[in-house]
């Protein structure tokens, strides 16, 4: 999580390693739920998989708000979800302007589509900045 090597893991790091093996472990009988539908086919084991699927979204935002509240802000997934988090939240933004467009004068077009431009930008650095380093895992 973001414990030193030997030190006692807190609550914080509890918590939000709890709510992480939720998510792997509803990942888990998600992926097997759907290989079982796949192979045998069945409107039972379809809405099965969908609750599952349903769960398993749950669980994954639960883990990544447990992350952003009691997480490390200096560990690396703290980082990874943080900025992912920014990105997701401007690209609802991007959206709800984009559907504000029409019907406007051509300034406030104009100053719409530079505020768009601009959140698109900062999209771009916030998921160049979510993703772990690759070159320190070469």
């Amino acid at each position: 999580m973001g414990t030193p090597e030997g030190a006692a893991p807190t609550v914080g790091d509890s918590i939000v390693a709890s709510r992480q093996l939720i998510a792997q472990s509803k990942r888990l009988m998600l992926t097997s739920l759907e290989r079982r539908s796949q192979l045998r086919g069945g409107e039972e084991l379809r809405k099965r998989a969908e609750r599952i699927r349903d769960e398993t979204d749950n669980a994954h935002r639960t883990y990544r708000a447990a992350v952003l509240t009691w997480g490390q802000a200096t560990s690396l997934e703290f980082r990874l979800i943080a900025y992912s988090s920014l990105a997701d939240l401007a690209e609802s933004l991007v959206v709800e302007l984009l559907d504000t467009i029409g019907g406007q004068s051509a300034r406030d077009t104009l100053d719409l589509a530079i505020e768009i431009e601009g959140l698109q930008i900062l999209i771009g650095q916030w998921r160049h900045k979510g993703r772990p380093a690759l070159a320190s895992a070469a």
